[in-house]
């Protein structure tokens, strides 16, 4: 199976996790791009302001033909209860995915991470094939494999329409 992660990483949490779970996986990745969000903690507030008020920022991704993959998996962190705006910027360009697309979330602890998973299935037309969810400090600490499995497991199951 050919996969792709598209990741979006503020800080280099998100893309610490990503990176474990493309060297399981095999799998090609893709970074979503957004100067905006920079570094910095001025830049950390506009993040929090613009994500409660919906505010999509400009963003850059790398030209891919999504629907070359068997299966998209979407990366991000969770800002306010919602995905990360770059995710929600790139969701809404409607880029070409295939029928198979799951979602990897970092997360404070904080924030209820149903919410954004509910947002981001909202923006995709197929069920979410897998969600993995892993917090802040388990990425820190190099302590997700046993959630990683599980995920991986996950998406190799059938998806049943609900």
């Amino acid at each position: 199976m050919k996969i792709l992660i598209v990741t979006y990483s503020r800080t280099g949490t998100t893309r610490k996790l990503t990176r474990a779970v493309a060297d399981v996986l095999r799998a090609d990745s893709t970074e979503i791009r957004c100067e905006r969000y920079r570094s910095g903690f001025l830049r950390y507030l506009r993040a929090g302001f613009d994500s409660v008020r919906g505010n999509l920022p400009p963003i850059d991704v790398s030209p891919v033909l999504f629907r070359d993959y068997d299966l998209v998996l979407l990366a991000a962190p969770v800002w306010t209860s919602y995905p990360a705006l770059p995710l929600r910027a790139f969701l809404d360009r409607k880029p070409d995915l295939p029928e198979r697309v799951g979602l990897i979330l970092t997360h404070g602890g904080h924030s209820p991470v149903e919410k954004a998973v509910d947002h981001v299935q909202a923006l995709l037309p197929h069920p979410l094939r897998g969600t993995l969810c892993v917090s802040q400090e388990q990425v820190t600490r190099g302590d997700f494999s046993t959630v990683l499995e599980a995920f991986v497991d996950r998406l190799g199951e059938p998806v049943v329409p609900s």
